[in-house]
């Protein structure tokens, strides 16, 4: 990996890093609402949805200031 590459990762590993925690919440909700036969607005699903756009939007925020 060349010093360049490196250079990006360490400075946006903050935001890289809640991107993928909002992933992870994604799929969790995903895969809580097709187990629940479709229903999305179970107060749980609810809240992992809300928690992972909470996380995307830290991230893309994290993003933004290290350019």
């Amino acid at each position: 990996m060349d010093s360049k590459r490196r250079a990006w990762l360490s400075r946006h590993a903050l935001g890289l890093w809640f991107l993928g925690i909002a992933a992870i919440g994604l799929l969790r909700w995903w895969m809580k609402t097709v187990r629940d036969g479709g229903s999305a607005h179970t107060p749980d699903a609810m809240l992992w949805l809300a928690g992972s756009i909470a996380m995307a939007a830290i991230g893309l925020v994290a993003l933004w200031r290290s350019r």
